[in-house]
């Protein structure tokens, strides 16, 4: 039941992703057509604020997940039923603290912003994206329960619905309209309805939820569960302050229109974040069953299975984006009727982008057992030093390199602090093993990257036709170079063996049948 259910959640997150990339995509297309570059820069500017102001959320979510997983492994109705009257009145909490907190800033708006970008109605726009925060919070929390007893699959088909329709409508908007007001007024509405709907799944799954409205955690769980917020709070400070302070620094000191430009290359990285967080994601709640239900050897194997899965993705995605990023914008933007140069950071920066992609990529999965396993206590103070690290450097930095000198701050507190510490805690209190074992394993990794990423790098270089045909030729060559290399180079290994026999068994489940080929394809016996 637990590999059915990891296999529908990764389905369902890719089918989703397919559709968000698509319906994305178009959208922005319409969007850098319809609307100034400034407009984009407020798309990316408000959206970090507050994401920043989603700090007063302190983590309480996953916390909460992560103490639902023994009742619902143990089907123990009463014990769900007390953590989601608690879930529900800390997110309504959170939700009045954010529209103050929101509100509280509005006349500060200017100090972000460099320059007088002509965007009209600048304070009502945000207010509308302050909006769509705050409803997230109002219904949201009762996926946490679809999530957690391996359904999330469930929850993300009703999102991508809900989703299809919000691009579809606003594409729509840009094209008759050509109103950013509008444009994000069909976000607010679709985000009520996708939380809504979700909601009355959840209430007709579980009926059991409306027979107790009142009851709590004991005293002692919930300081059990406070213990864990507080510990999130100080993680989720180091990644909202790491991951979403960049285009506020940017604003503040480059300028509103490079917010805009950096924005597309977030909104690709942001896109294929989405299907690759949602495949390894569709892993989290049947890793928090495992690791209540298992020994940590079983655990351990696992985690390296996933972790191997965890490289190779990002490994080619940081590849990919390394070639196509500049080609692709390009060509993409050239096609709205723009000047597709305007919109390009040089390959400095481009490096830049793709490093921190990467070492946030490969930070994931170890990230994801740490949080099943409860364990964000013990490196609760990591995000301190994080965001002291990111700020200075950036602020420092910024000012005589740009955005080079910002991305430079998030990649020096991403090695220096993040990375170590949280391979050292997940080794030692969740695996109880040498954390040199992780360190040896990301040598290696990164080290085969750099070798076969930098030879495929090279034979791209090669593909100078310009337009659709060059970035299609240099993905397919990409794609074919460093897949086939990886897969002749890590083919004996326990972990690719592992991850090729699951993927070929589902298969074959699925179909009914053997699939002797598939197997010879991919090496497995």
């Amino acid at each position: 039941m637990r590999t059915k259910n990891t296999f529908l959640n990764a389905l369902a997150n890719s089918g989703s992703y397919v559709i968000n990339l698509i319906l994305s995509f178009i959208a922005r297309t319409v969007f850098i057509s319809a609307l100034s570059q400034e407009y984009l820069g407020v798309q990316g500017l408000f959206g970090n604020i507050l994401s920043v102001l989603s700090l007063a959320e302190l983590g309480i979510g996953t916390a909460m997940i992560f103490h639902m997983y023994k009742p619902i492994a143990e089907e123990d109705e009463q014990g769900i039923i007390e953590m989601m009257n608690l879930y529900r009145i800390l997110y309504s909490i959170v939700a009045g603290v954010v529209t103050v907190a929101g509100l509280c800033l509005v006349p500060f708006l200017d100090i972000f912003v460099k320059g007088a970008p002509n965007v009209e109605g600048l304070t009502f726009i945000y207010i509308l994206y302050l909006a769509n925060t705050v409803v997230s919070y109002l219904w949201g929390y009762k996926r946490a329960l679809i999530d957690g007893n391996q359904k999330g699959y469930i929850s993300t088909l009703i999102v991508t619905l809900f989703m299809t329709i919000q691009f579809i409508a606003q594409i729509i908007v840009l094209v008759i309209f050509r109103d950013f007001i509008i444009y994000l007024s069909m976000q607010i509405i679709c985000n009520v309805l996708t939380n809504i709907t979700i909601a009355i799944k959840c209430d007709r799954m579980y009926p059991f939820l409306q027979r107790d409205k009142k009851s709590l955690p004991s005293k002692e769980k919930r300081q059990s569960i406070f213990k864990n917020v507080s510990a999130m709070f100080m993680h989720k400070l180091g990644d909202v302050m790491v991951n979403n302070t960049d285009s506020l620094i940017i604003s503040s000191f480059v300028g509103l229109a490079s917010v805009g430009i950096f924005d597309n290359y977030r909104m690709l990285l942001g896109s294929v974040n989405t299907a690759i967080n949602g495949l390894l994601g569709s892993f989290v709640a049947s890793v928090g069953n495992l690791s209540v239900t298992e020994d940590k050897t079983r655990v351990y194997s696992v985690y390296r299975t996933l972790n191997f899965i965890g490289f190779w993705i990002h490994s080619y995605a940081s590849l990919a984006f390394l070639v196509l990023f500049n080609p692709f914008i390009k060509t993409w933007v050239d096609i709205t009727g723009k000047n597709g140069d305007d919109y390009l950071f040089p390959m400095s920066v481009v490096l830049l982008i793709v490093a921190n992609f990467y070492m946030g990529g490969m930070r994931k999965v170890t990230l994801n057992f740490r949080d099943a396993m409860g364990l964000y206590w013990y490196d609760r103070y990591k995000p301190i030093a994080e965001v002291i690290v990111n700020l200075v450097v950036s602020i420092v930095l910024v000012i005589k390199y740009g955005i080079v000198g910002v991305l430079i701050g998030t990649f020096v507190s991403t090695v220096g602090v993040c990375f170590w510490i949280e391979a050292l805690v997940t080794y030692k209190h969740g695996f109880e093993r040498n954390v040199s074992e992780y360190f040896k394993t990301f040598g290696l990794y990164t080290g085969s990257l750099i070798v076969i990423g930098g030879a495929t790098y090279g034979i791209c270089q090669f593909i100078n036709m310009g337009g659709i045909p060059e970035v299609l030729l240099k993905f397919v060559v990409c794609t074919l170079v460093y897949n086939v290399a990886v897969m002749l180079v890590y083919g004996r290994t326990t972990e690719y063996k592992e991850f090729m026999e699951r993927l070929v068994g589902l298969f074959e489940g699925k179909m009914g049948k053997e699939l002797p080929m598939m197997r010879r394809l991919l090496g497995v016996k």
